[in-house]
């Protein structure tokens, strides 16, 4: 053996090795989370090395969580109206980042570059940085309730996804647009069939996030859905159910781990069916031709 194949057989040790530490800290914490979930303990300090690797798993806290009613509301309700709330987020923050995204690119407006870099600079400042505003204007504006919430939620999304929308719509060839109205489309039609259609991944990578943001906020949520029990999010009722803002008693962490597992699954099929919309839409990004 060469010193050349012996150097090979080092490296590619080293980086299985650096892998396979990387792997073990990412699953570490899903896999606790996930065991915690079927375990009797109520809370941290009664769970121990050997809750990790139980001979029996049991359900209470499931059961515990699917069959409790607090204040008239119950978790499956609340995951539906989280369900609901982010789809709506998701759908009309696809529609305004590309409608923005496309005037930006295509259209002739005023000092768009300069548009464009504020939108790109807004796109920094922290979510939770206007929270407190929002709430204050909603509040004024008598619109503390699902509507305030998905308008609240909305700029966040679409406005970083309308520069990314931007950045897509730059690489489509404006030819095919005009071809398309020269055969009669209009312009909005040109944009619905053609445009669309070639900006899909991008489309589908701003309804994640959109999806994402709003299914598993809280601050918001808290502050505009709180007097209404049976209009909570999930994070919300999980909060409560689990005791977490509760400093008089201990957190029943498994209940929260159940619920945490329970809202994981649409989240996990989205990004599952979605995986490979979402490597296109980033290799777009990255100017990777597929």
């Amino acid at each position: 053996m060469n010193k050349y194949t012996l150097f090979k057989i080092i490296r590619l040790l080293i980086s299985y090795f650096i892998l396979i530490i990387m792997a073990i800290f990412s699953i570490f914490p899903l896999y606790y989370v996930f065991m915690t979930s079927f375990s009797n303990a109520p809370n941290l300090i009664s769970l121990s090395i050997s809750d990790l690797f139980p001979k029996h798993l049991h359900l209470t806290a499931y059961k515990e969580l699917l069959s409790a009613n607090l204040y008239g509301g119950n978790f499956p309700l609340w995951v539906r109206n989280s369900l609901i709330l982010a789809s709506s987020t998701a759908i009309i923050s696809v529609f305004l980042a590309l409608i923005t995204g496309y005037a930006l690119s295509r259209l002739d407006i005023p000092a768009k570059k300069i548009l464009a870099i504020f939108i790109y600079i807004v796109t920094f400042f922290p979510y939770t940085a206007t929270a407190v505003p929002l709430y204050l204007l909603f509040a004024k504006l008598h619109l503390l309730n699902y509507i305030g919430l998905i308008l609240a939620y909305t700029p966040g999304t679409s406005i970083f996804a309308a520069f990314i929308a931007k950045l897509s719509i730059d690489s489509i060839p404006s030819s095919y647009e005009e071809i398309a109205m020269i055969d009669g489309l209009s312009r909005f039609g040109a944009f619905l069939r053609i445009v669309m259609r070639l900006a899909l991944p991008v489309v589908v990578l701003t309804a994640i996030l959109g999806f994402s943001g709003a299914y598993l906020d809280f601050a918001l949520a808290y502050a505009f859905l709180l007097p209404n029990v049976k209009e909570w999010t999930a994070t919300i009722g999980l909060y409560y159910l689990a005791g977490l803002l509760n400093p008089a008693s201990a957190p029943a962490y498994n209940i929260f781990a159940a619920g945490a597992v329970l809202m994981g699954i649409p989240l996990t099929a989205l990004f599952i069916v979605s995986q490979k919309m979402m490597t296109r839409a980033y290799s777009n990004l990255a100017g990777v031709k597929q």
